[in-house]
C-alpha cells in the first residue's frame, strides 16, 4: 500500500527514488536534471527560509536524495555539495550557517547557538565521511562533536545530532564514543516520529551499524507500527510531505531487510 501511495502522489523524482529503491533502477537525465536544477553555482542548495542562501542544512538534505536516486559521489552535483560542505567547516573542525542569515535561520539551523552547531556539524561531518577525499576534514568534526559528549551518552544539541554523530562516529571506527551515544539514543526512541525513527535507522544503517542491535531493532519496530491504514507514514512537516516521509520510511526498512 506504501507504494500505492507514492505511485498515485509522488512527483517525477520521487518515482524515480521509488524505482531505485524497488528496482536499483538509475534514474533518468531528465530527472537529474530535475534533481540538481536549484543546485547554486557554489554546489549548494537554498533552504525555505533564505531563498538566496547556499544553506548546509539543505544542502544536507539535498545529499540524502541523491544517495537516494542512486547518485554518488562520482556525481559532478553530489560532489560538488559535498565540496560546498568542505570549504565552509571553521578552524576548530565545526560547521555553522553563515552569521548574515542569523534573523533568518530557524533554531536548528541559527549561528551563534551551541545546539545547532553540534546539528550542523554531525550531518556535514556526516557527508564528508562518505567521501575518501575528506576524511581527515570529517575526523576534525568528529572530534568537535566528541568533547561536547557527556559520560551518559548526551549532547547538548537535538537528537537528531546524536544519531548523526553515532553514525559518523561509527563510520570513523570512533567506537567508544558511538557506542555511547547509540546507548543513549536507545533510551528515547518512544518520544521519535515516523519520519525520525527512518532518518535514525538511514543514518546508523548506511554508517555500517549492524540491524541486530537493539536500538534499531526498536527503531525499526515503531516505525512499522507508525504506518497508517492507506500505507503512507506521516511527515512532521505537514502532508504534502508524506509521500517523502513514506519514500524515507520504506528507505529505512530496506537496508533492515525488512522490505
Amino acid at each position: 500500500m506504501a507504494v500505492d501511495f507514492i505511485e498515485g502522489h509522488g512527483d517525477a523524482v520521487e518515482q524515480a527514488r521509488l524505482e531505485y529503491l524497488l528496482e536499483n533502477q538509475p534514474p533518468s537525465k531528465k530527472v537529474i536534471h530535475k534533481f540538481r536544477s536549484a543546485q547554486r553555482e557554489d554546489g549548494g542548495w537554498s533552504p525555505f527560509w533564505a531563498p538566496d542562501y547556499s544553506s548546509l542544512d539543505a544542502t544536507c538534505f539535498r545529499l540524502a536524495q541523491a544517495r537516494q536516486l542512486g547518485l554518488d559521489n562520482t556525481v559532478p552535483c553530489v560532489a560538488s555539495a559535498i565540496h560546498f560542505l568542505a570549504k565552509h567547516q571553521q578552524e576548530d573542525g565545526s560547521w555553522e550557517e553563515d552569521r548574515a542569515v542569523a534573523d533568518l535561520a530557524p533554531p536548528w539551523a541559527k549561528p551563534g547557538e551551541t545546539s545547532a552547531r553540534l546539528y550542523l556539524t554531525a550531518n556535514c561531518g556526516y557527508w564528508l565521511a562518505t567521501s575518501d577525499e575528506y576524511t581527515d576534514a570529517a575526523m576534525q568534526g568528529a572530534s568537535f562533536l566528541a568533547a561536547f559528549l557527556d559520560e551518559n551518552g548526551h549532547l547538548p544539541s537535538y537528537l537528531v545530532a546524536h544519531w548523526l554523530s553515532g553514525g559518523l562516529w561509527y563510520r570513523l571506527n570512533l567506537i567508544e564514543a558511538a557506542e555511547s551515544v547509540l546507548n543513549y539514543l536507545a533510551t528515547r526512541l518512544d518520544e521519535l516520529s515516523a519520519s525520525n525513527l527512518a532518518w535514525l535507522i538511514t543514518s546508523l544503517r548506511t554508517a555500517h551499524v549492524p540491524t541486530d542491535r537493539p536500538l534499531i531493532e526498536g527503531a525499526v519496530f515503531r516505525l512499522m507500527r507508525l504506518q497508517l491504514q492507506n500505507g503512507r507514514w506521516q511527515s512532521d512537516d505537514g502532508a504534502e510531505y508524506d509521500v517523502h516521509a513514506t519514500l524515507e520510511a520504506l528507505h529505512a526498512l530496506k537496508l533492515c531487510e525488512r522490505i
